[in-house]
């Protein structure tokens, strides 16, 4: 049993090896050396990685169809369909698809090369080219459960963390702009119809500006009171004055002081009736002739700016509550697992080369040990030996590693 298995090629193979492990640890020892050297040579990698998801998978109507429904009377033919646009009816899933397709776009790509300054660190001649070399180092992954793995492997802890928020915000902001819903249609319409909206209420603004500068009739309601008052006030003190003036004429002449001062009152009561009547006037008070026609023109003015008002805060209404449906119907990235600068580095990890390398060194030993095992007992067979030998020599002459004078086995007479 024992002879059978020295001379079997298994028993032959031991005997080699057995024969050679100080040869062998020896190459594997050097090959681990040469392992640890080149591990201390290779640049350092971290790893940093973000779970994200978008939440709400399905949205349901907000029941504004009644307010779209406002919305669409106001506007007119100009936008019919608001109101069976703010009806979304049943609930919809969201398209997971569309956001892994925005946080792989070159759009994004391109933003963070361009910020962190990598087409030199990439050693890229062109954007095509760094795009491809960036892939090797970022990844992104959709889990079948929804979740969104975003990782980024960098020279830094902090670049690493850095660059996976800043893919996840960058996505966030393309999606932000992308029209992915019928919500979002609607609000850019709204949104078109509230700044014409609010240029036709500057405009009614600044016609009652002019208005109110031209005329100084900055409250006309109390003013106009305050003129009629003051009128009242003038014509009681004027009739107060005549009659004072006709009682002292009676007993004073005409030259004397007291006649003289009381004639003066009632002329200026007089002049001041008149001029506030016909005259323009110079005082806080308008001309009261001209108030029935300032009156009305204030109130068209006014009509008009309180309709403009009124139609622009309800544009602005509409506008908001389509803000907060586009919220819930936009899919947005909401990250679960914040990436954080790594503690340990991804690469090289020395531990491991080293162990993979000698035990790769260790097989390749035990390999040649069973190639040269093998020759042997290809050429010391009976059988095969002397074919196997000529066929080497043949080799060897046509390859110059032998003289081609004398042949294997031949001796000169």
């Amino acid at each position: 049993m024992a002879g059978d298995l020295r001379n079997s090629f298994a028993g032959r193979w031991i005997g080699t090896v057995a024969r050679n492990l100080r040869k062998i640890a020896l190459f594997c020892f050097v090959v681990a050396a040469a392992a640890a050297v080149y591990s201390l040579t290779r640049t350092q990698k971290w790893t940093a990685y973000s779970v994200a998801t978008v939440p709400g998978g399905q949205q349901s109507s907000l029941g504004l169809g009644a307010l779209g429904g406002i919305a669409g009377d106001i506007i007119g033919d100009n936008m019919p369909s608001l109101s069976g646009m703010m009806n979304l009816g049943a609930s919809e899933v969201l398209d997971l698809n569309l956001v892994f397709q925005v946080l792989t776009s070159r759009s994004v790509f391109e933003r963070i090369i361009f910020k962190y300054d990598m087409l030199a660190e990439l050693h890229a001649p062109s954007m095509d080219m760094a795009i491809k070399k960036f892939n090797e180092y970022a990844s992104v992954t959709l889990s079948p459960e929804g979740f969104f793995v975003i990782s980024m492997e960098a020279d830094s802890r902090e670049i690493s963390a850095a660059i996976v928020n800043d893919i996840i915000e960058f996505a966030n902001q393309d999606l932000s702009t992308i029209i992915t819903s019928r919500a979002r249609r609607s609000r850019i319409a709204a949104e078109e119809m509230v700044r014409a909206a609010e240029e036709s209420l500057a405009i009614s603004q600044r016609d009652m500006e002019e208005f109110r500068s031209g005329t100084g009739l900055l409250f006309p309601e109390e003013q106009g009171i305050s003129m009629v008052q003051l009128m009242a006030s003038i014509e009681t003190e004027l009739v107060m004055a005549e009659a004072q003036l006709a009682g002292v004429s009676g007993t004073m002449s005409a030259s004397s002081p007291a006649y003289i001062e009381v004639a003066g009152m009632v002329e200026y009561l007089r002049s001041s009736m008149r001029g506030r009547t016909s005259e323009d006037s110079i005082g806080f008070f308008p001309v009261l002739d001209s108030m029935p026609e300032m009156l009305r023109e204030y109130e068209n003015l006014a009509i008009d700016l309180e309709t403009r008002r009124a139609i622009y805060l309800m544009l602005r209404q509409e506008l908001e509550s389509l803000k907060l449906e586009e919220a819930k119907d936009s899919p947005t990235l909401e990250v679960i697992v914040p990436a954080v600068p790594a503690a340990l580095r991804s690469y090289p990890k020395r531990g491991r080369m080293v162990i993979g390398y000698t035990a790769v060194a260790f097989v390749l030993a035990l390999l040649w040990m069973a190639v040269l095992t093998y020759t042997r007992q290809l050429l010391d067979s009976e059988g095969t030996g002397p074919f196997w030998r000529e066929v080497l020599g043949t080799a060897g002459r046509q390859l110059f590693l032998r003289r081609s004078g004398r042949e294997p086995g031949r001796t000169d007479r």
